[in-house]
């Protein structure tokens, strides 16, 4: 999330800032700081230092304007996304230049419309309230989930009839067609049953550890609801597989975090 926003001219004057925490900083210092290490990684690197581990949990983005000579920089927090800090802070700068250039006099830029032009661009960007999106995630998922298995079981079935599995099993029919089917079947089915709510409790979920414990919750609750279907025997299919699935259902986990970090920064 947010600590901090400030735009500066390329001299270190400091044109506007924000603090998003209780906590507060020594402004010169930190505007010393931000100028001092762009303008030496453009003088000795040929190019602006993007971002640097404050340590603390803190992480600095700087995002430099060339034609207006201006520099955006952003304290956040170190697990949050460079690509979605670095988009959010170029808008607010670009919303700055569109509104107080050329001059960028001090005593012309209003507090008001700056935190307008701050709020808007981050509004679209939280996620907020960790207990809302855990209720909502299983608000979608829990009615997801029999479905899935229905369409799950009806699948196999369909696909059991279409390759003929039924009939006897001579060796060659065993190795050539029945075990390569049920290899593909098994890894069907835990796609159909894992690949949403898992791609969902990921995006959803406050933080990667509340999305493993409810990808494992999900897990235990998919196999307990396939002992009360229509094939019941299909649980087993899961539980055989279980290692198989569990990899799955990270594998889409984490897919969905990590593409909710490069949508939303999480309060």
């Amino acid at each position: 999330m947010f600590k901090s926003l400030y735009i500066m001219d390329e001299n270190g004057h400091l044109l506007y800032s924000k603090n998003f925490m209780k906590q507060q900083y020594d402004e010169n210092i930190l505007i010393g700081f931000f100028t001092s290490i762009a303008n030496f990684s453009r003088e000795a690197l040929g190019g602006v230092v993007k971002n640097l581990n404050l340590g603390q949990n803190n992480k600095l983005i700087l995002l430099p304007n060339a034609e207006e000579r201006l520099l955006g920089a952003a304290i956040v927090s170190d697990n949050d996304n460079e690509e979605l800090i670095s988009r959010i802070l170029k808008n607010v700068l670009q919303d700055f230049i569109d509104t107080y250039s050329p001059d960028y006099e001090i005593e012309k830029i209003l507090e008001e419309e700056m935190q307008h032009i701050v709020n808007s661009n981050l509004s679209d960007n939280i996620l907020h309230s960790p207990l809302k999106r855990l209720i909502l995630s299983w608000i979608i998922v829990g009615p997801l989930t029999y479905p899935l298995i229905l369409l799950s079981i009806y699948a196999t079935n369909f696909i059991y009839l279409i390759l003929d599995l039924n009939r006897f099993l001579s060796l060659e029919f065993l190795f050539t067609r029945f075990l390569p089917a049920l290899i593909l079947l098994s890894i069907f089915n835990i796609i159909i049953l894992f690949l949403i709510p898992n791609f969902i409790l990921g995006y959803l979920s406050p933080n990667r550890k509340i999305a493993f414990l409810n990808s494992i919750i999900y897990v235990g609750v998919s196999i307990t609801l396939y002992f009360y279907s229509s094939e019941p025997n299909f649980a087993y299919i899961v539980i055989s597989n279980l290692p198989l699935a569990l990899i799955f259902s990270l594998f889409f986990l984490f897919v969905g975090t990590r593409y909710s970090s490069r949508k939303f920064l999480k309060k």
